[in-house]
Order: C-alpha cells, then sequence, then structure tokens
C-alpha cells in the first residue's frame, strides 16, 4: 500500500530545505570548508529531526490502531475486529500480538478449524506469553468440543508457559474437573482464586470446585462475598452437581473389579474354514 509522506515533511522550514539542497547539489562551494561543513551538518540534524518525528507518527497510528482492535474484542465485537484485522496487517505487518488476536477472533466467531490453524501457527513461531496464549487457546477449542483429556494437554502447556495467569489456571482447572480429575483440579482451581480474586469467571470455577467436593457451606459463603447473581449461582449448582456425577461415576467404574477371565470347558478346537461361511449364508450374508 502506498502512503503519503503526511504532514511532517510538509513542514520543512525554508532554512531548512535550502540548507538540504545546499548540501546535497554542491550549491555550498563558494563558502570556505568549515562553513559549508556546518551547514551540512545542520542540514542533516534537520533531516534526522523529521525522519525521527515521521516515525513517531506512524508507529502512534500503529499503537492507536492495535489498541483500537483490542477495545473492540473487549467489547465482544470479534466480526468487526477480523475486519480490522486484516487492515492492520496490510498497513504495518504481522506479529506475535495481531496474530493471538485474529486467532481469538476465530475462536470467538465459531471457525474452529481456521482458529486451529492460527493458534498452531502461534505456538510454532512465539515464546512465552504469546506461545502460552496459544496453547490456552488450543485448550479452550478442544473443551467446547468435549475433549476434555486433549484440553487438559494444551492448558497444562499454557501453564508452564505462563504460570501466574489465572485464566490458564482457572481454565486448567475446569478442563481437570470435566475430565474426571476433581483432585488434581484443587491447586490450579485455588491458585487461579489467589492470583485474581476478584475475576467472576475465576470464583465461579473454585465455587463449582467446592461444591464438587461437597463443601457446600465454603461455596455458598464465597458466592455471598462475591454478591454473584442468582442466575448465576443457580447455573454453578447445576453445573457442579453434573461433574460430582460424572466423577462419582467414573469413581465407581475405577473401583469395579475387572471381570476374570472364563476358563474353556472343552479343549478348544479349530473351526474348519466353511464354518464360518455357513454361519453367514444362513444369517442371509454375503461370506
Amino acid at each position: 500500500m502506498t502512503r503519503s509522506v503526511g504532514p511532517a515533511l510538509g513542514r520543512i522550514s525554508k532554512t531548512a530545505a535550502c540548507l538540504l539542497l545546499a548540501a546535497l547539489s554542491g550549491c555550498a562551494a563558494n563558502q570556505n570548508g568549515a562553513a559549508a561543513m556546518h551547514d551540512q551538518a545542520e542540514a542533516q540534524v534537520e533531516l534526522a529531526k523529521l525522519r525521527d518525528k515521521t516515525a513517531r507518527a506512524e508507529y502512534s497510528e500503529q499503537a492507536v490502531y492495535l489498541g483500537l482492535i483490542r477495545k473492540m474484542q473487549q467489547d465482544g465485537l470479534y466480526f468487526a475486529s477480523l475486519a480490522h484485522i486484516e487492515v492492520y496487517v496490510k498497513r504495518f505487518g504481522s506479529g506475535p500480538e495481531i496474530q493471538a488476536m485474529r486467532a481469538d477472533a476465530l475462536r470467538e466467531t465459531g471457525q474452529d478449524k481456521a482458529a486451529t490453524d492460527a493458534y498452531q501457527q502461534l505456538a510454532a513461531t512465539s515464546q512465552g506469553e504469546q506461545a502460552a496464549h496459544a496453547h490456552h487457546g488450543l485448550g479452550l477449542l478442544a473443551g467446547r468440543q468435549d475433549d476434555f483429556a486433549r484440553a487438559v494437554t494444551e492448558l497444562r502447556q499454557a501453564a508452564a508457559l505462563d504460570p501466574v495467569n489465572p485464566r490458564i489456571s482457572g481454565d486448567l482447572g475446569y478442563a481437570l474437573m470435566r475430565a474426571g480429575a476433581l483432585q488434581d483440579a484443587r491447586v490450579p482451581v485455588m491458585q487461579a482464586l489467589e492470583l485474581d480474586a476478584r475475576n467472576p469467571r475465576v470464583i465461579s470455577n473454585a465455587v463449582v470446585w467446592l461444591i464438587a467436593d461437597g463443601k457446600r457451606a465454603q461455596a455458598n459463603a464465597m458466592m455471598q462475598k462475591a454478591a454473584l447473581p442468582e442466575a448465576t449461582r443457580s447455573a454453578i449448582r447445576k453445573e457442579a452437581d453434573r461433574i460430582a456425577r460424572a466423577t462419582a461415576a467414573r469413581d465407581r467404574a475405577a473401583a469395579r473389579p475387572a471381570p476374570a477371565a472364563r476358563a474353556p470347558s472343552k479343549p478348544a478346537t479349530t473351526a474348519p474354514a466353511t464354518s464360518v461361511a455357513a454361519v453367514a449364508a444362513t444369517a442371509g450374508a454375503t461370506p
């Protein structure tokens, strides 16, 4: 995209322009050497100032645009943010932060395959918090597909890369609860609560864990202190009861002894190869 240099260069003073012309065209030949060098230095200083001012203006515009896209996503305007992300990339190029926002927008607009590709690319090309963000997003996508085993794997990687992020810890705790690992969920859930004790989402996860673990009095006190609306409290209780039932069912299944192998009453014999075809034909199937 071709952009105008903007008003900054248009404000070059006549003196600076003259100095530049003198320095570049050799019009100062009639001056002594010291004066010519002085004029050239002054021209270079003026030019450097203008370049710096133009660069600062462009950086400011880029930062403002990035902030605008970030605000759109905070307000839930993910479809609109996708359109502005495309414009931003054409004007200023790509980078880890804009890639992360694009992946989030794809996820929030239901484009799971494209979001997965975007998060995987971000995870492969970034480090630290941005890589953690990518694994967090992959974990959220897996959870939305009810694949909580894969969600736990992705969220563990995210937590290892960004251990003080309360959202990652809280989501890991919830994924562990949904995967049936209620006791394993206690540490990340409580970590998230201590890291961000005012976040309603973090509080909700902690209350779900408390109820599912049978600590209803503590859960009710936490909801009361956080002044959660009754509709939210009702949804939390239903979710906690569902997790508690699922966990109990898994525990019963794990405790149930495996069926003993039955010993054959007669020595095993090998059936003729034609008997399979005969049974199939009797059943009306094609051998």
